[in-house]
């Protein structure tokens, strides 16, 4: 068969460690060590259960699972399998679930026990081919007992390096989440890349803590089964929990938010766990102020890196490096990694000089292949042959990118991506709003925190503890407001468009702690 002579499939990347290290450890997650041969025949035996359940090329498989052992072995059958994985984000809502489980017609959905386990009626009544991973659901198959009588050998599948793998959906300021369509080349490609721009070596153990579902963490883990390290799984973020997996297994290399670092810092308790083992520290979604870096450089690692990329472009796209990052402060998303180009665009399509303000616009392999059943969108994305972020930025005197502001006004909180208009919809259903706006505000937590700005129709009443639990019912628990800030009326134009970056400015220290 011509295409497997050539070909570029992110399966391949398992079975050609398993041949290389086969006894090394693959993947640690608490008590349970798997070797890269276990983790190759694992992947094996699940995309040939995938495939000898009639399952078809094309056909997808949607996941509502958090971090674990499991979970990669799942992600990697799928694409052995030559199957498309649609994992989603258990945190947003049954509604957006359902919308994505209808939108991708899913054949089969792989979900934690307690994490579906609530939803599980509404789950069914959309797909009735449900496997559970860590539990039971009644009578559903289990992800164990599905494998453990299929063959170890990896099946033979067709595959082309531009065919779609999986389909992240991401949040945008329309109504419904976007599918974003990548590659097996774009994954593939993209991990090659990251081992260069992080410098991994073979004896790295790299800390898989941020969630899998997310692209993210996922091509960080992507780097780190293609580079033959370890990969040590924990589900979820704690401090001491964090700091006790570093110091227990020896991390050498991590990925986190700026808040989890700091919360590092101060925790009461750091001095009893040894942090010298990390090589690198990479952090996402927002910049560290010059404080909390210089006291991470100096306290935890002393390499430390900031990464940025997108769902639709595979990440990484830019590193502000460890060299420049005590050089300079402020929203510095540094260059471009190996596998791409980044310019700065105006409107009409030209390219920028520095230090004139466009949208940053990136070219590369790493480029989806287009959001799902959505053409309109796919080709506004990539106008004048480059695809474009929706961010603004420039070039400084020295060539680093330094980020302004998005052109639209998604809210980066906690790491992940919340569209301001699903909460003002929601916000709107109440019987006293008459108007609102969300926009996100600085918070040492969360780096954003979405915050609701309202105006109360006359003679009515509410309070901001009634309308945050208006918004639990409705919004997945990382989209509900933090706050709720009432006002008599709300900035606008002259044409009676809301003015946020008002709201912005107006309030940038409402979450800023007084002692």
């Amino acid at each position: 068969m011509q295409s497997i002579v050539n070909r570029v499939a992110i399966g391949d990347i398992l079975r050609r460690n398993a041949l290389r290290f086969p006894d090394k450890e693959a993947v640690i997650d608490g008590e349970t060590t798997i070797s890269y041969e276990e983790l190759d025949q694992l992947s094996n035996q699940f995309a040939n259960y995938l495939l000898s359940s009639g399952l078809k090329k094309g056909d997808k498989i949607l996941t509502i699972c958090g971090n674990s052992w499991e979970y990669i072995v799942i992600f990697n059958g799928i694409a052995k399998a030559g199957l498309i994985w649609v994992p989603i984000n258990p945190g947003i809502s049954i509604k957006e679930k359902l919308y994505i489980i209808d939108q991708v017609e899913a054949k089969l959905i792989i979900g934690d026990a307690a994490l579906i386990q609530s939803d599980i009626e509404d789950i069914n009544s959309r797909c009735q081919n449900i496997i559970a991973v860590r539990g039971n659901l009644g009578d559903t198959n289990t992800f164990l007992v599905s494998i453990e009588d299929h063959s170890p050998v990896e099946p033979v599948v067709e595959i082309q390096d531009r065919d779609v793998a999986q389909i992240m959906f991401t949040s945008g300021t329309t109504g419904n989440p976007k599918g974003v369509m990548t590659s097996h080349l774009a994954v593939y490609i993209a991990s090659l890349s990251n081992i260069i721009e992080c410098n991994f070596q073979e004896d790295e153990r790299i800390l898989a803590m941020m969630p899998l579902f997310h692209c993210a963490q996922h091509t960080f883990t992507m780097s780190c089964l293609h580079r033959g390290a370890t990969t040590v799984v924990i589900s979820g973020f704690e401090p001491e929990k964090l700091m006790k997996t570093i110091n227990d297994y020896k991390i050498t290399n991590m990925f986190g938010l700026p808040m989890m670092y700091r919360m590092m810092l101060d925790h009461p308790n750091r001095s009893k766990y040894d942090l010298s083992s990390l090589r690198r520290c990479t952090y996402a979604m927002a910049p560290m102020d010059k404080q909390s870096l210089e006291r991470c450089i100096s306290e935890i690692c002393p390499q430390f890196a900031l990464g940025t990329g997108q769902t639709e472009m595979y990440p990484s796209t830019m590193v502000f490096r460890p060299e420049e990052q005590l050089q300079r402060f402020g929203s510095y998303w540094g260059t471009s990694c190996i596998l791409n180009d980044t310019a700065i665009m105006d409107d009409d399509g030209n390219l920028l000089p520095k230090g004139e303000i466009g949208e940053i616009v990136h070219r590369g392999p790493n480029v989806m292949n287009g959001y799902y059943k959505n053409e309109e969108e796919t080709e506004k994305s990539r106008a004048f042959g480059w695809h474009h972020t929706g961010d603004l930025g420039y070039w400084d005197e020295d060539g680093q990118l330094v980020f302004v502001d998005r052109k639209k006004d998604i809210i980066k909180t906690g790491g992940e991506n919340v569209a301001s208009i699903k909460v003002e919809g929601a916000l709107l259903t109440h019987k006293t709003i008459l108007n609102a706006v969300a926009v996100g505000l600085p918070h040492e937590h969360w780096s954003e925190a979405v915050t609701a700005f309202v105006v109360l129709k006359q003679n009515t009443e509410a309070t901001e503890e009634e309308i945050i639990e208006h918004c639990k019912s409705q919004l997945g628990g990382f989209q509900v407001p933090k706050s709720v800030i009432f006002l008599e009326q709300l900035p606008m134009t002259a044409t009676g468009k809301i003015q946020k970056h008002v709201l912005r400015q107006q309030y940038q220290n409402h979450y800023q702690v007084t002692n």
